[in-house]
């Protein structure tokens, strides 16, 4: 009975973390539907899943992250890396599917790297994450010579087509999203990464290779973030030295919102998902009302003090 208690507790707090989150949807479509012109048509709320999409991706990895204890503050400047890598090897003749893997790996090599920093070195995560977040910025800027890299083969733009009036990045963040939920929720290395977040230590003695978690973790946030790059930039068109920049942001917030707890050991894939979709709608709908993407940068930071203070009350 004292076991079943807590469980029905936290179960009961998670119901209504996630009606909370259902409820700021409803008031957000309600306002931007009365406010800003257009907004309330299929075809933009296509248009808000296939942007909301690439930061969804990007959230799967990071969630995980945050859930053992750790974050990924460099995942923009991955991001931009990325793309870049896969833009100018295209524009340079390879074929597509071998310069999508080359930027996927670029993902990686540098996931692995911080991985290696923080599991084996044993250096603070937000620290090497910063550091890594200024070195692979300054690498975009120096790689492309501040001009955007454009110029792909059509090929290329097949990304962009929809499956069932869904965009295919939508598909993507969904299914890696279910793949994520099923591993959190429902298998032993997602008790394994919960594990770590609450207590690393007792993990060890637990027999849990955490360093391999460590590293392995960040190196699939390399990936995970090089795949959504992909997207990116076949949407846009072309890759630059600040693709990217700012989206840790958005993740973070959206992750925190969503009742994944900055402490580590508590969140759900699901609730990071729908707090991408608040602020894919937040984004949509100022943009619509002609705010200023600096005041929308204002308001975001805002929502991210409150999502950390409330779950530090939580806590």
């Amino acid at each position: 009975m004292e076991k079943t208690k807590p469980a029905l507790g936290a179960r009961l707090s998670g119901v209504r973390q996630y009606v909370k989150l259902l409820i700021i949807l409803i008031v957000e479509v309600a306002f931007f539907s009365a406010f800003a012109p257009y907004f309330a048509s299929s075809r933009n709320f296509v248009n808000i899943l296939r942007q909301a999409s690439e930061i969804g991706i990007m959230a799967i990895p990071l969630t995980l992250l945050l859930v053992a204890g750790y974050m990924d503050l460099s995942v923009g400047s991955i991001m931009g890396l990325s793309g870049i890598m896969v833009g100018m090897l295209m524009r340079a003749g390879v074929s597509v599917p071998l310069a999508i893997l080359v930027g996927l790996a670029t993902g990686v090599a540098v996931g692995l790297l911080n991985g290696f920093m923080i599991g084996c070195l044993n250096i603070q995560g937000v620290v090497v994450t910063i550091g890594s977040q200024v070195m692979i910025r300054g690498l975009c800027y120096i790689v492309t010579q501040g001009r955007a890299v454009s110029g792909y083969p059509r090929a290329f733009f097949t990304l962009n087509k929809t499956v069932a009036g869904i965009p295919i990045s939508v598909w993507v963040w969904l299914t890696l999203s279910v793949l994520a939920i099923v591993v959190l929720e429902r298998s032993y290395i997602g008790r394994n990464i919960k594990g770590i977040g609450n207590n690393a230590t007792a993990c060890v003695y637990s027999g849990v290779p955490v360093r391999r978690y460590k590293v392995l973790l960040f190196a699939f946030c390399g990936l995970v973030t090089a795949v959504a790059s992909v997207f990116l930039i076949s949407r846009i068109s072309s890759a630059e030295a600040t693709l990217g920049s700012g989206y840790e942001l958005d993740v973070i917030t959206a992750a925190l919102l969503g009742g994944v707890s900055i402490m580590g050991g508590k969140g759900t894939v699901q609730g990071a998902m729908l707090g991408i979709v608040i602020i894919g709608i937040l984004r949509n709908g100022l943009n619509m009302m002609g705010m200023s993407s600096i005041y929308q940068s204002i308001i975001l930071g805002v929502l991210l003090l409150i999502a950390v203070t409330e779950r530090r009350k939580k806590a």
